[in-house]
């Protein structure tokens, strides 16, 4: 007879719950794990290029650079100076002309004009003239220091094209050795997960179908996503797609055996189940063929109509006759060796004196 008590519900909805919890618990505490392994420094750019790099060549550039930089400050502060000199030599322009067309007015009306305004007349042309001075200065100043800027910004371009080629040998330096830190981290975190996996492995072949299979399903699962990230994370993906089709492809395969073999040779409580509910729908557990016996003799039925059937009541005094399967000639009712009475052949207890036999029974037919 086979036993297997399940408890409540609400204990085996609990039960699977604890276990998701328990899964992702073990989920995250890997993942701080290998999050906390990542968070290790990789090579230092700064420092390769320092030992990679030609010095002087490096300093030549930074002061270029700096020079570059104040001469464009000093361009910027002269066309600056030129804008309010321009503004003043407008002024000065509008007041001599003011003065010039005051001394024409007054030269028309036979008048001498005076001395001040003769003063400021010669006052605004020497301010005007100065600023025009200035203003040309200035302007000199600023095309001798573009024609500098122009000087430097090609020395600057040549060096940067010669750090430049040293550069690519640089960055070739990074990616080798990044690569390498990588693989280290890789390293790390397999070298972590590995024994987790290997115990896993070791619980799912020990209890992966015992007492405490929801908590070994829910550590391997959490375990094996994992170790799939961290494949996928830092394997190539050229070789990753086909370690996990080949990975895919073995589970199907373990899947597909385990299916056959259960067809082939089907687990006790399954087996237990199936011959269960094809008694209470009063059909052949072996070929489905309706169990005509009693007040259901002249009768047909499914699984469905079943339930719908009235069958008239047992006619008192009919005798309750071993029966077998005109379909498939399985014996499915059979006399009690303890009680004598007729008991259902396929199913593991007599139901008037409760004596057991060994689960699964073999099939046997009515044919002697």
């Amino acid at each position: 007879m086979i036993r297997s008590p399940q408890g409540p519900w609400l204990h085996r909805f609990l039960l699977y719950l604890v276990a998701v919890a328990f899964g992702l618990l073990i989920y995250w505490l890997l993942g701080f794990v290998m999050r906390d392994i990542a968070t290790w420094p990789g090579p230092d750019v700064a420092m390769i290029e320092e030992s990679m790099l030609d010095p002087q060549q490096r300093a030549d550039l930074v002061d270029l650079r700096q020079r570059i930089m104040a001469t464009r400050r000093a361009i910027d502060a002269d066309r600056q100076r030129q804008a309010v000199l321009r503004d003043s030599t407008g002024n000065s322009e509008r007041t001599m002309n003011q003065l010039l067309e005051l001394q024409r007015l007054t030269l028309q009306r036979e008048l001498t004009p005076s001395p001040g305004e003769l003063e400021a007349l010669a006052e605004s042309q020497r301010l005007f003239l100065a600023n025009q001075t200035r203003y040309q200065e200035i302007n000199d100043r600023i095309s001798n220091r573009t024609e500098e800027l122009e000087s430097l910004e090609d020395n600057a371009r040549t060096l940067e094209a010669q750090l430049a080629a040293q550069r690519s040998l640089v960055q070739e330096e990074v990616q080798r050795r990044y690569a390498h830190h990588q693989w280290r981290r890789a390293a790390v975190k397999l070298l972590v997960l590995l024994p987790v996996l290997v115990a896993a492995v070791i619980a799912f072949v020990r209890f992966g179908s015992g007492l405490y299979a929801p908590a070994v399903w829910a550590f391997g699962i959490a375990v094996v996503i994992q170790v799939g990230w961290v494949m996928h994370e830092h394997f190539p993906r050229r070789y990753f797609k086909y370690l996990l089709i080949g990975v895919a492809i073995l589970l199907a395969s373990r899947l597909l055996l385990h299916l056959i073999r259960l067809r082939a040779f089907p687990r006790p409580d399954w087996l237990l189940k199936q011959y269960r509910e094809a008694y209470e729908h009063f059909q052949c557990p072996i070929c489905a063929y309706p169990i005509r016996r009693g007040p259901l003799k002249f009768l047909f039925w499914n699984r469905r109509s079943i339930r719908r059937l009235h069958p008239g009541p047992d006619p008192a005094g009919t005798p309750d006759e071993p029966y077998v399967c005109p379909v498939c000639a399985t014996r499915l009712f059979e006399e009690c060796g303890h009680c004598h009475a007729t008991r259902p052949s396929l199913l593991p207890a007599c139901p008037r004196c409760g004596s057991e036999r060994p689960f699964p029974p073999p099939v046997s037919t009515g044919t002697p």
